[in-house]
């Protein structure tokens, strides 16, 4: 029996043997709407009115239906490039339909009916083995090239709710196994896919930690870390920080030779301006220099720099991360190389000022301001601070 192969993930292509087309050649956007809406309903015959409103949407055209049949015809001479021997579109009593008599070997089916199957097994291997077969079979989104049109949304969104679940099952049963390198295998794709899923980072820069590769982890970390910030106005939760935190910790446990130790802390290249870090480094640097400046009497400064509209709030986020990303340049141009500062929210920087009293750090935060005001043109963007010493807190 014949058998086409139809790939939905992703691009769009059907193949037979070895022949192959795709939505990547120059053909109408309607023609690859029409086969695509007929494949995904291929155990049904679908009636001219159906098709019409899917190839029309709002607009109307003088003759709808010989439009329609003009585009059957144009679609079945593009088919006819497969040689698969049949008809693929078939006609009954005036509706379409995908030629019962083809098998059709769909991906999105596949992936679908694995993912059940891995959900109702019992054996753990055969679930390991369907669930990771499901996860292979997504390479990008349900008809990426088509996404906009209102009968692909809500498939779009069912698959790729799927792909999260398929993607949580397998790390919980990889993570029970202790496979690390697949998890990471499997983090660097669906991260790539869904980029807001923070399980996904988790669990990639928890394998990379325990794999020793913390360097690797913390480069993870603050990618992750900037992308939630920028694209999704919201800070790294406490669970992905506190990982963080651990495999930093981790790495100062292991053995190293001095000569190593004083390689790593040398940098390669020195960078101008005040040091940017993590806010979680920032917290470390902070205890360090505080319990020094209990024993000596040397003053710190603690400054915020907030980011916010004419009304007070955070400012929406295309002019938010255009603001920031100048306010951070402001704020290295404008300090000294021994002082540090980190993002604090989405909208806020913290810094720390060393041996600096009152009067200092105001002059400082005016300077940061006017270097801001000078970059920044946007008039709805603000910019407030406040800064004070926690020597003078009681302990």
């Amino acid at each position: 029996m014949n058998k086409l192969k139809v790939t939905m993930f992703g691009e769009f292509s059907i193949s037979y043997g070895e022949n192959t087309i795709s939505e990547h050649s120059k053909r109408s956007k309607k023609l690859w709407l029409l086969l695509q809406y007929l494949i995904i309903h291929h155990n049904r015959a679908i009636a001219q009115s159906e098709l019409i409103d899917i190839l029309s949407g709002d607009e109307e055209g003088a003759n709808p239906a010989s439009a329609l049949k003009t585009q059957i015809h144009r679609l079945r001479e593009i088919l006819s490039e497969l040689q698969c021997g049949d008809n693929v579109i078939v006609c009954t009593n005036g509706a379409y339909s995908i030629n019962p008599e083809i098998e059709l070997v769909i991906d999105a089916e596949e992936f679908e009916n694995s993912f059940k199957s891995a959900s109702s097994t019992e054996d753990t291997d055969e679930r390991m083995r369907l669930i990771l077969s499901a996860i292979n079979l997504y390479t990008g989104d349900f008809l990426s090239k088509s996404a906009y049109e209102s009968w692909v949304v809500p498939l779009t969104t069912y698959y790729r709710s799927v792909y999260s679940k398929a993607v949580r099952m397998a790390l919980e049963m990889l993570n029970k196994a202790g496979k690390l390198h697949d998890i990471i295998s499997i983090c660097s794709k669906a991260s790539a896919i869904i980029p807001y899923d923070e399980f996904i980072h988790y669990n990639h820069i928890k394998a990379l930690a325990e794999l020793g590769e913390v360097d690797i982890a913390h480069q993870q970390y603050e990618a992750v870390t900037a992308l939630m910030m920028n694209k999704f106005g919201i800070a790294p939760s406490k669970e992905l920080v506190e990982l963080h935190d651990t495999a930093l910790k981790a790495q100062s446990n292991t053995q190293a030779t001095i000569d190593g130790v004083v390689d790593d802390l040398l940098e390669q290249q020195l960078v101008p301006g005040a040091f940017f870090c993590d806010y979680q480094i920032f917290k470390h640097l902070f205890q360090l220099e505080y319990r020094d400046a209990q024993r000596t009497g040397i003053c710190i400064n603690i400054c915020l720099l907030s980011v916010c509209d004419t009304d007070g709030e955070i400012p929406s986020q295309n002019p938010l991360n255009k603001a920031m990303q100048r306010l951070q340049d402001c704020i290295s141009r404008s300090l000294r190389g021994s002082d540090i500062f980190a993002r604090y929210s989405v909208s806020q920087y913290v810094i720390m000022l060393f041996n600096t009293n009152e009067q200092t750090g105001e002059l400082v935060m005016k300077r940061i301001e006017k270097a801001f005001r000078r970059e920044n043109t946007n008039q709805g963007i603000e910019l407030k601070y406040s800064f004070t010493s926690p020597n003078s807190r009681k302990q």
